[in-house]
């Protein structure tokens, strides 16, 4: 191998090997979460994103996280209680079955959100 061609070589293999470099980590990739029920009163969306994932991907309670769905980004709270968030905020929770929920405080996830049961949102974890 010639020398010129090592140096792009070697940083390939760093950067596609998520090392750090100059300060910068190359993000996770985003989890799915399929939609498998709508409650009825609130719209709260409940996902089959199990909490083991969410913590495996850095995502715990008090965590702020991005989700995206047809092009819209919500912010929200992995949090425990709706008072963790202020009114109209986005909400995170994990459910008896251990998935999460998502929701907005005094508001309707599904509704502003359009998604219905079967559709897939992505949880963007964040930098570590």
């Amino acid at each position: 191998m010639r020398p010129k061609t090592l140096i792009p070589l070697a940083l390939l293999t760093l950067l596609t090997a998520g090392c750090e470099i100059f300060g910068q980590r190359a993000k996770d990739p985003p989890l799915a979460a399929v939609v498998v029920r709508i409650s009825e009163e609130y719209a709260n969306i409940n996902t089959d994103l199990s909490a083991e994932s969410l913590t495996a991907a850095g995502i715990t309670q008090t965590t702020v996280f991005t989700a995206t769905f047809k092009g819209r980004q919500i912010t929200a709270l992995l949090g425990s209680s709706y008072s963790d968030v202020n009114r109209g905020d986005w909400i995170a929770q994990i459910e008896d079955d251990g998935n999460m929920q998502l929701a907005i405080s005094f508001g309707h996830a599904a509704t502003e959100l359009n998604c219905s049961v079967g559709d897939t949102l992505f949880v963007h974890p964040p930098p570590r």
